[in-house]
């Protein structure tokens, strides 16, 4: 699956993607920190990339529709160490299915995941 990391997302989570054989491509190592929401959603958008993220405004459905991009992943896990984060993502991410990410809202949080599904989705 082809997926964007946004800056935020901790390294050993964009590690762990790469390892489960996903096209990870990330935003630090592209040389576009710093740049917008709306430009990460638009780029996802042209190369039809899931935006996995740390960044709950990526959750507003209505400024960044799913269903135009690959698709949006949401971990909404703070105030923990990098290790817990990546244990709860994993967790999480295990139980996911390509379909349920692909055009649709997922959202992770430590007590599960929620999915919004688009009206293609």
């Amino acid at each position: 699956m082809k997926l964007f990391a946004n800056e935020n997302l901790f390294e050993p989570i964009i590690d762990y993607l790469r390892s489960l054989g996903h096209d990870v491509l990330s935003i630090r190592d592209s040389g576009l920190s710093g740049i917008p929401d709306e430009e990460v959603y638009h780029r996802a958008c042209k190369e039809k990339r899931v935006i996995i993220t740390m960044d709950k405004d990526f959750s507003r459905m209505f400024r960044f529709p799913p269903e135009k991009c690959g698709g949006i992943v949401v971990a909404k896990i703070y105030k923990r160490t990098v290790d817990e984060t990546l244990s709860i993502f994993k967790k999480f991410y295990e139980s996911l299915q390509e379909k349920d990410m692909l055009e649709n809202l997922v959202i992770i949080t430590p007590e599960g995941v929620r999915i919004r599904r688009s009206k293609t989705g």
